[in-house]
């Protein structure tokens, strides 16, 4: 019993601060207030003017060549940047080169197409024993 007094006694306690904190709001500082607001407008202004940037950009690109270009800039751009777009190419053509000529733990697709094309791996797929895979001893 004296437990559960103790605990009360203490929410008491901390009823009475939050209570005394929400009677008296705290303001912003004037300097951080100030930063605020000057940062908020350079970012509408800067906004407005890529608004208005994107507009005469639209007029621009009316050649065929001029819209490649834009479109290339902004693939390059959503990628990363040239540096990852270098990762990009050097990925995928060592991916391509591990493909066409892999390493000797890894099985070569070239010859397996090649062997399963020439008639003598499908003769071999259809030689299997159906009674076998229905048996109970592979369920098991």
């Amino acid at each position: 019993m004296s437990d559960t007094d103790k605990s009360l006694n203490k929410m008491d306690h901390l009823e009475d601060l939050f209570a005394a904190a929400r009677s008296a709001p705290t303001e912003l500082p004037g300097p951080l207030q100030a930063s605020l607001l000057a940062d908020a407008q350079r970012v509408q202004q800067e906004r407005t003017s890529a608004r208005d940037t994107a507009s005469e950009t639209s007029q621009l690109l009316s050649s065929p060549q001029e819209l490649s270009r834009q479109i290339w800039r902004q693939f390059v751009s959503a990628v990363g940047g040239w540096p990852a777009l270098g990762g990009l190419v050097a990925a995928s053509l060592s991916g391509l080169w591990i493909g066409l000529a892999p390493p000797s733990f890894l099985p070569d697709p070239v010859d397996s197409f090649a062997s399963y094309s020439s008639g003598s791996q499908v003769v071999s797929d259809l030689d299997y024993d159906v009674s076998f895979l229905l048996s109970d001893e592979v369920f098991e």
